[in-house]
């Protein structure tokens, strides 16, 4: 890793570059859907910070990595056996340009050292076949793969894969 960067949690001003490193992550890995709906980016205060935590990386008052957990409980029950202490694990990204330098890991790192400050024991996440280079992160990091689940959106079908982690 060049430098080390600058974990912080999300403000509000931050969105527009969130949603822009989002979309471009995504896109790059194979894994954005255009028009998908993503509730959790159009109330990220309320969706984060209220019960779990919002972090974004910046390089020189650039943001380069975020990544984000609140309760399992309410939102991916459908998916998981989730009790109050499962957390959920989103939107973790490194801009396409800074990947392979550790900035992800640095994210990640500080999201599971906050996870387990309020008091949650387990961690859980889905991502999709395509993104191959998430799968062997998540992995290197602990978790395992523990089933995948076929959806459709708008006719569509599609797969996720659920991971979890005791922490």
């Amino acid at each position: 890793m060049t430098d080390s960067p600058t974990i912080r949690q999300y403000r509000p001003a931050d969105n527009d570059r969130v949603r822009e490193l989002h979309a471009t992550a995504l896109r790059a890995a194979g894994g954005f859907v255009e028009g998908a709906p993503e509730p959790d980016l159009d109330a990220i205060e309320e969706t984060y910070l209220t019960n779990g935590d919002f972090l974004v990386g910046e390089i020189e008052d650039r943001i380069v990595a975020m990544g984000a957990f609140r309760p399992a409980q309410g939102y991916v029950t459908e998916f998981f056996d989730c009790s109050e202490t499962t957390a959920e694990l989103k939107r973790m990204r490194v801009d396409p340009d800074h990947q392979r330098q550790g900035y992800g890991q640095t994210v990640y790192e500080e999201l599971e050292r906050r996870v387990r400050v309020q008091g949650f024991s387990e961690l859980v996440l889905d991502t999709t076949p395509p993104q191959v280079s998430a799968q062997r992160f998540f992995e290197t990091n602990g978790f395992d793969q523990v089933q995948s689940e076929r959806l459709q959106w708008e006719g569509e079908p599609f797969e996720l894969l659920l991971y979890e982690k005791k922490i």
